[in-house]
């Protein structure tokens, strides 16, 4: 096995072992069902035999109760076996999915900004969705199958050694055999099939995005067209493969059916022969035939278990991509950058930030901002104003230079002690469809009403949020859609003020607001930023108070 293949199965060992119980319970469920449809044709057989003979006066005597009574306790389990299976084992997927989510979105969150631009925005939603989806095929199509189909060719062939001579196990023995050989040729070329298939489908999904995302764009360039047929391509391709892949699967199962088939006509020769030598009943030797039939639905689900592990073994390949970017290579592990009664200040020395190390933006530069003196930095679009926020959050390594957190190195610091001292509103917001509340006040630290009153007046939006009916429990739609954009960055912005951390990067924390209610939020925020640092980035630093610093980007800084 190939190392790549280990480490995805083991992948997918870690994400599904901690409801191994529930798949193994839905798993015995699952060979439940197919055993009592096994033995609800058999029976059926046997005692529809057995009435034509005892009808026709070849059968002397017949008990109705006890093969009735099986066909209705076959019947009954089966329909009872399906259902709980099917609960079991779609609770145990989904939960185990979730999981594997919030694990990936929190190892995406503790990234920095640099490391997560590295996908692009459909790749990295198809990772989080269709790939992770299909994950649920391993549990549910693949090893759930496998196993309760050898627990059912057991289970016929202690039954088949119990009844008739020992060939007829030898039949039923060499079908399962000769269905594991077809199943696992034509696994083969399935799992090609597979690979194709995933990888299709992401470039279909991450082309969709790409089109949606740049929609306004694209039309205004007259390069919607263009862009649609290229989608059009794609989406063609990944149904063909789809299509084909389906077509391949019943192909399969047909080929399977026809070995299974084959086994069941050798076994109806033998068993009229065992009945014409007295040693099989007529209604046994009917009954052999249907068993074997019966392990047709069984080994046929074989060759579409195997081939489908082949799309959950490319999925996870892209999953623990993720996984694998998040851990690799960690943040080194330290103590809080001060001791606790110290409050660590930020500087850069001789820094030099931009998005790649040949597309420099600025630099070097010496930074360290004076508590309760902000300092503002404007510029034209494009200087690089927001990256330097970025590198000053962490989000993003300096391309040279150095930028300090008390006296460790910032890239050096891990996600959450960087932020236990430092509070950065992006000019990118990407708020929830929650309650203000859950935006103010995370469940990890609840703070009382009157806190997030106190914030929201801070910020001129307490008298808006009253108006509403439910206070504090209003929610904001998805993205914030209830809000007017000034308001959501207020909102943003009274967050920022309870998170009550010494160092605040703000890039755009007035925009959308008009000049008294700037004027009005600035100066309710004077006491606030007395014993903080603070950097601040605007467009409009003339209605900012003349006393704060500026620092004004007109050209790449140390250059001519």
């Amino acid at each position: 096995m190939r190392d790549g293949t280990r480490a995805k199965l083991a992948f997918l060992h870690r994400v599904f072992r901690q409801r191994r119980a529930w798949y193994w319970g839905a798993w015995g469920l699952l060979a439940l069902t197919w055993i009592a449809g096994i033995a609800l044709l058999a029976l059926s057989g046997w005692f529809i035999t057995a009435t034509a003979l005892a009808g026709a006066g070849l059968l002397a005597t017949l008990d109705l109760y006890v093969p009735s009574g099986g066909i209705r306790t076959a019947a009954i389990s089966r329909t009872l076996a399906r259902y709980f299976e099917r609960l079991v084992s779609h609770e145990a997927v989904l939960r185990s999915l979730a999981d594997l989510r919030g694990h990936s979105f929190r190892g995406l969150a503790a990234l920095p900004m640099e490391r997560i631009r590295a996908y692009r925005s459909g790749d990295l939603q198809t990772r989080l969705t269709g790939d992770i989806d299909t994950l649920d095929a391993m549990p549910l199509r693949v090893v759930g199958p496998m196993i309760a189909a050898a627990i059912s060719l057991v289970v016929t062939l202690v039954i088949a050694v119990w009844l008739a001579p020992w060939p007829a196990a030898v039949v039923l023995a060499a079908s399962g055999v000769a269905t594991l050989a077809v199943s696992g040729l034509l696994a083969l070329a399935g799992q090609r099939r597979s690979h194709a298939l995933v990888q299709a489908r992401a470039r279909e999904r991450v082309g969709l995005f790409d089109y949606i995302g740049g929609l306004a764009e694209l039309l205004a360039y007259d390069r919607a067209r263009e862009h649609e047929a290229v989608l059009r391509q794609d989406n063609d391709a990944y149904a063909r493969r789809q299509r084909a892949q389906e077509a391949f699967g019943v192909g399969s199962e047909q080929l399977v059916q026809a070995v299974v088939g084959t086994a069941a006509l050798l076994m109806l020769v033998l068993a009229l022969g065992w009945y014409r030598d007295g040693a099989l009943s007529a209604p046994v030797a009917v009954l052999l035939p249907l068993m074997t039939l019966g392990l047709g639905e069984v080994l046929g689900s074989l060759p579409g278990a195997w081939w489908r592990a082949g799309e959950s073994l490319e999925a996870a390949g892209r999953v623990q991509h993720l996984e694998t970017t998040a851990q690799n290579p960690a943040p080194v592990e330290r103590p809080d950058p001060t001791p606790a009664d110290e409050v660590p200040a930020l500087r850069a020395h001789r820094m030099i930030i931009g998005f790649r190390r040949e597309r420099p933006l600025l630099g070097p530069l010496d930074l360290e901002p004076v508590r309760g003196h902000p300092l503002v930095i404007s510029g034209a679009s494009g200087r690089g104003k927001s990256t330097l926020l970025d590198t000053l959050a962490g989000e993003m390594p300096p391309l040279g230079g150095t930028v300090l957190l008390g006296d460790d190195d910032l890239q050096r610091i891990t996600v959450d002690s960087r932020y236990r001292h430092i509070s950065y509103l992006p000019q990118g917001l990407q708020l929830p469809d929650t309650a203000l509340r859950s935006i103010l006040s995370p469940n990890h630290t609840p703070l009382s009403d009157a806190a997030l009153w106190e914030a929201l007046e801070q910020v001129d939006l307490a008298e808006a949020v009253r108006s509403t009916d439910e206070g504090l429990d209003y929610r904001i739609g998805e993205g914030g859609s209830y809000l007017s954009g000034g308001q959501r960055r207020r909102l943003a912005l009274a967050a920022v003020v309870l998170q009550d951390r010494p160092v605040v990067l703000l890039d755009e924390p007035f925009s959308g607001l008009d000049t008294p209610t700037q004027q009005r939020v600035v100066e309710r925020l004077l006491p606030w930023l007395q014993d903080r640092q603070c950097i601040l980035v605007t467009h409009a630093p003339e209605q900012l108070p003349a006393s704060w610093p500026r620092l004004e980007i007109a050209k790449p800084l140390g250059r001519s």
